[in-house]
């Protein structure tokens, strides 16, 4: 193995000290757009995890007011029931971190990617044609696996392909898929029964098994395994022939060698890897606890407990165009400022955006109180409804503008960050399975925050709930000031 790795080596510096290493602009320019196609490619399966998460956002007004299955049978299911639709991808998203996390190590990025459409089928496949709740519960279950599994593989793989100088810019194109799920899964349920819709998933996740097939595998995971003449053949396609290949190749294995002679808990021990999950894990938990986890499956309960007059429906698909927005805005601008700026001011405007929300919950409540009083305690009725016309106008854009601007920014930093870092602070021979574990953490504050919004809704008032995620949200500020690094520009090992 060392023989051939030497062999390896020496023909590439040859090669590399033939060659004039200044690229052209237009050489730069395809080459790019291929890394661009490769990971455009990978990223299709976020559109399938977007469906899978928000798939309750359509699914649970109809399983409430149309109670038939694709049989045309009775189906029903309880309030706690219809709340667990949600849930149960954040419970099987952490067994499926886990054992993707290991996959991705063991079988390769490419495989353990294929390997996700018979989770995908068989999750869909008992929702489309469930009678019940346990089944319909049991195929959101596999899908929670499924989102784990995807955020895992995937995130690892696009990640590696391409130059560090538009790393970041390229593994924001999963969130902007997401984007673009949601759309659809709200486009969607407009005209589609809950069932119809499970089908439309089945076949995104087919289309991407697809395209997969045509996708290589990852050249440093390659590296890592010993599969020289392979890794090398995808690196010539990634980086062209202007990059000394043979700097590459060494710089992976001298990052990588020590981590795969150690188990992963020995790996642990390195203060470096340690202080990275740790910081990471506080990241996914700002991330969860700011409200825009929340936010994102309870959209529209915010805009009816806001009463808005705006149609919540309508209001929700444009905070989600917007959100779509603010990735592409997140794709240009994230490799030039660099991840930590963009963190800090996402969290910044969040803050401002929250406090506004909690100051104008605050002052509904005063206001309705004192329309309560008045229609007690009077019968001057056109008074009152002078009062209630002017709240209802504010309640027309406030929570809108708001809901607005606090997810087009968080697409800039507090959406994507804590998941690019998860991948860029690990190096390549225990990513899969650090990423993974910080996922699984990341699973249970999700969780976490969804089961504790209505408690928290009832102890704290809404108020009082902007509030707490307007204070995580700041805790967020001097958290990354003080303990998040850079990592734009710099190698991924």
């Amino acid at each position: 193995m060392e023989a051939r790795e030497e062999q390896v080596t020496s023909s590439l510096t040859e090669e590399s000290d033939s060659l004039d290493l200044r690229e052209s602009v237009n050489s730069m320019r395809r080459r790019i757009f291929m890394q661009f196609l490769l990971v455009f490619g990978a990223s299709l399966g976020h559109i399938g995890v977007a469906v899978v998460a928000s798939w309750p956002n359509p699914a649970i007004p109809e399983l409430q007011s149309n109670k038939t299955d694709i049989f045309g049978n009775y189906i029903t299911l309880n309030p706690w029931q219809l709340d667990m639709l949600g849930s149960m991808v954040s419970i099987g998203n952490l067994p499926g971190t886990w054992l993707w996390g290991w996959m991705v190590a063991v079988l390769g990025r490419k495989r353990s990617i294929m390997l996700l459409l018979v989770p995908y089928t068989i999750g869909w496949g008992l929702v489309a044609f469930s009678s019940n709740a346990i089944i319909m519960l049991s195929g959101r279950l596999i899908h929670g696996i499924c989102v784990g599994a995807t955020f895992v593989s995937a995130s690892t793989y696009i990640i590696e392909l391409p130059d560090a100088s538009v790393r970041g810019a390229m593994a924001l194109i999963p969130n902007f898929m997401l984007s673009l799920g949601f759309i659809l899964t709200s486009g969607l349920g407009l005209s589609l029964r809950w069932y119809e819709i499970a089908f439309v998933g089945e076949s995104i996740a087919i289309m991407f098994w697809i395209i997969m097939v045509f996708l290589p595998e990852s050249p440093s995971f390659l590296a890592i395994k010993g599969s020289e003449e392979e890794a090398l053949s995808v690196l010539r396609r990634l980086r062209g022939q202007w990059v000394n290949l043979a700097e590459e190749m060494q710089s992976l294995r001298n990052q990588n060698e020590d981590k795969l002679q150690k188990p992963l808990y020995a790996t642990l021990r390195d203060s470096d890897i340690l202080k990275s999950l740790v910081i990471i894990i506080v990241l996914f938990f700002i991330q969860n606890f700011c409200g825009l986890m929340v936010f994102y499956v309870n959209m529209t309960r915010i805009f009816l407990e806001a009463g808005s007059t705006l149609n919540e429906y309508v209001s929700t698909v444009l905070v989600f165009l917007v959100q779509a927005a603010g990735n592409l805005l997140a794709c240009l601008y994230l490799d030039r400022l660099g991840r930590k700026p963009c963190l800090i001011f996402s969290l910044v405007i969040m803050t401002v955006c929250l406090v506004v929300m909690a100051i104008y919950h605050h002052l509904k409540d005063l206001q309705e109180s004192v329309i309560t009083e008045v229609f007690n305690n009077s019968t001057e009725f056109p008074t009152v409804g002078t009062l209630t016309v002017r709240t209802d106008g504010m309640k027309a854009w406030v929570p809108l503008l708001c809901l607005m601007v606090y997810m087009f920014v968080s697409s800039i930093g507090a959406g994507p960050v804590p998941s690019l870092l998860n991948s860029e602070y690990f190096p390549t021979a225990v990513r899969s399975q650090l990423s993974g574990l910080c996922m699984a953490i990341g699973g249970v504050f999700n969780f976490a925050a969804l089961q504790l919004f209505s408690p928290l809704h009832e102890m704290l008032t809404i108020a009082g709930l902007f509030w707490f995620y307007a204070s995580v949200s700041i805790m967020g500020v001097v958290f990354t000031l003080l303990c998040v690094r850079e990592t734009k520009g710099v190698a991924v090992g």
